[in-house]
Parts: C-alpha cells; sequence; structure tokens
C-alpha cells in the first residue's frame, strides 16, 4: 500500500487535521513542518487523481470519487476548486467537525502560547522548556488509530505539541528554548476541550560557609518526635522539636528575595545541637525551590541574615552554585579533615606530668592505627549500626587541672568526636578512655576548622 494509499484509508475512516496527517507520516522526509507535510500529501493525492480524471480512463470514476472524498471528509479546498472546475457535485464539508486525533488543538498553539505568557509575567528566567501531560482518552484514541491503519513513522503528540507551542512562545517571549537545564518548564495537562498549565521553575543552589556561635540550635529543622511535626502539648503544637534551627534562621531572608516557594538545605556534615562551629564555617548549598527571581543580590543577602542573627550565626562566601555540587559535598564529607576543640573532664585527678606522659601515649596510639567506631548509642535509633574505620590526624593537648583538660583533634570526616573521648561503652575503640585507662567525658566541644 503506498503512502496515497494510506492517506485515502484514513480519510475513508476519520477527518484529521493537516497537522495530524503531516505528524502521521513525520519520519518521511526532512525539512519541512508536519502541517506542510500533510498539505504537500493532500494537495500530491489531488493532482494525481485530478490528472487520471481528465485523462478519461478507466480509472474516471475512481478518480472523482477520490476527489470528492478529498473535498467531503478532508475539507481540502484545492479538491475542492477542482471538483468545482469539473463540474462535479460534492457534498459540503462539516466545518464544525474536530479533528478526530487532536481535536484541533493543532490550529490554536497560539492561544497555548499566550497563556503560558500571562502566567510568566511576574516570573525571571532566560529560557525554558514546554512538557504536556495527555489525558488517556486522547492516548488510547492515538494509538488505536495508528494501529489500525498500521501507521509506523508517525511523530507523538507530545513532541509535536511542544515543539509547536515552543516556536511560538519563544517568537512571544524572544527568548530561547532549552533542553537540557531549562530555567522553566511549562507542563501542559490537556484533555479534549480543556487544559491546565504548571510551572516548574528549576531551583536556584547558593553555596555558602555558616558559622554557629551558640548551642541548643540543631543545623536543620527537626520534627517533634512525639507527634511527628503535627503538633502536640509536648512542643506547644509548633510541631517542632527544637524552637529553631541554622536552616530557619537564615533561609527565610533567601527565600524572600527569590520569590520561592521554599527552601532545602544540604550541608557538608553536621554538628550536633550543642556543638559550635567556629572557624571559617562549615560549606553548605542552600536550594530555593520554584524561585520567581533568580538574578539575587547574594551580598544584600548575606548582610540581612548576620545583621538579624547577630552572636547566633553567621554566613559567609556566599556564591552561585549547582545540584552537582550538592553531591560532591555529601561525597566528599567523609574525605575532609575536621579540627575540633574539646573540654575534657575525669572523676580522677592527674598532674601535669601524668598527663603529658599520657598525651604523648595517646599521640603514638594514633599515629599508628586507625579508629575503629560502631555506631554511637546515641544516634543508633537513626544511623545504620555499622563500624566506620577513621583517621586521627592530630591530637593536641593541654593540661588546666587535675580533672579537667583541653584538647585539639584533627579528625576525618565523620568521626564522632564525643564517643572518641568516652569510648562508649567500648563501641569506639582505641579511645581517649582505652588509652589514659580511666574514664573521660568531653565537657564542651568545638568546630574550629573543616579542611578540604
Amino acid at each position: 500500500m503506498t503512502i496515497f494509499d494510506k492517506v485515502i484509508e484514513i480519510y475513508r475512516d476519520k477527518y484529521i487535521c493537516f497537522h495530524c496527517l503531516g505528524r502521521m507520516f513525520s519520519l518521511l522526509g526532512t525539512d519541512t513542518t508536519n502541517h506542510d507535510r500533510g498539505n504537500s500529501l493532500l494537495l500530491a493525492i489531488t493532482m494525481e487523481n485530478h490528472r487520471a480524471y481528465l485523462s478519461q480512463k478507466d480509472n474516471y470514476d475512481n478518480a472523482s470519487q477520490i476527489l470528492k472524498l478529498l473535498a467531503e471528509k478532508a475539507k481540502y479546498t484545492p479538491a475542492q476548486s477542482v471538483l468545482e472546475k469539473e463540474g462535479i457535485e460534492y457534498d459540503k464539508p462539516d466545518f464544525a467537525e474536530k479533528c478526530y486525533l487532536c481535536d484541533d488543538i493543532f490550529n490554536d498553539t497560539d492561544m497555548y502560547a499566550k497563556r503560558a505568557e500571562d502566567y510568566l509575567k511576574n516570573v525571571e528566567f532566560a529560557n525554558f522548556l514546554i512538557g504536556t501531560a495527555l489525558d488517556a482518552q486522547i492516548i488510547n484514541r492515538e494509538d488505536n488509530f495508528k494501529a489500525t491503519h498500521n501507521l509506523l513513522e508517525a511523530e507523538s503528540f507530545k513532541n509535536h505539541f511542544n515543539r509547536e507551542v515552543g516556536k511560538e512562545l519563544s517568537l512571544i517571549l524572544n527568548k530561547p528554548a532549552e533542553f537540557r537545564m531549562p530555567d522553566i518548564t511549562i507542563i501542559y495537562s490537556i484533555k479534549f476541550g480543556s487544559f491546565d498549565l504548571t510551572l516548574l521553575l528549576r531551583s536556584i543552589f547558593i553555596y555558602g560557609r555558616y558559622n554557629k556561635f551558640v548551642r541548643g540550635i540543631p543545623q536543620t529543622h527537626w520534627d517533634c518526635r512525639l507527634c511527628r511535626g503535627k503538633g502536640c502539648k509536648s512542643c506547644k503544637f509548633t510541631g517542632k522539636q527544637y524552637p529553631t534551627s541554622v536552616e530557619e534562621l537564615m533561609s527565610p531572608k533567601f527565600v524572600s528575595e527569590a520569590k520561592a516557594d521554599g527552601s532545602k538545605f544540604h550541608g557538608a556534615g553536621r554538628e550536633d545541637i550543642d556543638v559550635k562551629m567556629l572557624g571559617t564555617g562549615r560549606p553548605f548549598v542552600l536550594e530555593l525551590i520554584n524561585p520567581k527571581v533568580r538574578t539575587l543580590d547574594l551580598k544584600k543577602i548575606q548582610n540581612k541574615v548576620n545583621k538579624s542573627n547577630k552572636r547566633k550565626i553567621k554566613v559567609n562566601d556566599l556564591q552561585y552554585s549547582s545540584k552537582e555540587q550538592v553531591k560532591n559535598l555529601k561525597l566528599s564529607a567523609e574525605n575532609t579533615k575536621k579540627v575540633y576543640n574539646a573540654i575534657v573532664i575525669s572523676k580522677e585527678a592527674i598532674s601535669k606530668s601524668q598527663f603529658d606522659d599520657l598525651l604523648k601515649k595517646l599521640k603514638s596510639v594514633y599515629e599508628k592505627q586507625k579508629l575503629q567506631q560502631r555506631t554511637p548509642i546515641r544516634v543508633s535509633h537513626r544511623r545504620a549500626d555499622k563500624i566506620r574505620e577513621k583517621k586521627i590526624f592530630r591530637v593536641e593537648g593541654k593540661f588546666i587541672k587535675p580533672n579537667v583538660s583541653e584538647f585539639i583533634v584533627e579528625a576525618q570526616g565523620g568521626t564522632y568526636i564525643k564517643e572518641l573521648i568516652s569510648g562508649d561503652n567500648g563501641r569506639t575503640t582505641p579511645s581517649f578512655s582505652d588509652i589514659f585507662g580511666f574514664s573521660l567525658e568531653c565537657k564542651k566541644l568545638d568546630v574550629i576548622q573543616i579542611k578540604k
């Protein structure tokens, strides 16, 4: 069966528009549109059968019937003109009848583009992508139609719609389509007779470092353990385990400036709630979700955050980042070196000379062997129970008084420093307590540097 035969078969079955006819054969031929391809097919069939009609041969009646089919069922004006020229009567087509496959959607792509233009008036973006979610009725109808007529070279409804609306919108906005990382994706949810439009704005990622100057503030929001965020008497109906967090202190300023729907905080590790984060700060990436403003004055935001959170937190080194850096931040956390200051107490009183001897022993042990840490008891309810091998790079100590000492510890990222000191009932070995020969406890802990 030739392509012409298939086209004739299609119109004996259903009426479809030029756009849909062309896309049924979209893989055949290049450098044209589906609309022009459909028109060209009908024009070629009209010309072929007009010629056959004029030749007065055996297929005279067949040619006139095909011309009538194109005039009446395909609503093809050139075929109507041929019939009128040759004095052949035909029934006027039903111009109210819509395309069986697209319901005339492809004749109204400018309307879809203009609706998107209205939605985008208060959104900042440099490029866009069109996406489509089709109702099952449209998909099933088209699949059955292609199967019935054995149409193997067709382009999908989605691809055709995305391209045509994308071209219209690009002209209206004077902005390009972007297929890899669009600033905004415009999703059309289409049914026959109606459609909805949803905007998906690509997140903005802001890298920076934060300091935490007070104890009692976690890095990120914690839902109340009892109600899991719903609100109860225990949390005073806030839904939160702690009143605030580093994330909650900084993110509102970013969200407000970007006119975003919300944010996600990604840190390079985290310190305990009772641990300060000093020095140059901990790296983080703040992801701003569905931002309507993409060009931000990061210096202004930094000043706002720091001014409103004096003596609590500070952010610095803000710069635009990416989703890839979030992944790198997580992957590299264990490969960083972190320097801690720990105030340690013990029940046993020792002299300075005893402390100095024990400190030498401590250094010697960690120079020779790595630390074996089983997940600490205090976090075992939320962390996998496994043994982690960690390297202690440096230990410096200072005698303060017989039962108080101060240590500087440089350790591999992910080391539990409190347990390094206490031993955690034998779950961390060798611990400071093991080496000293008596129980030690970390009373205060600060992160003073995070190295790459």
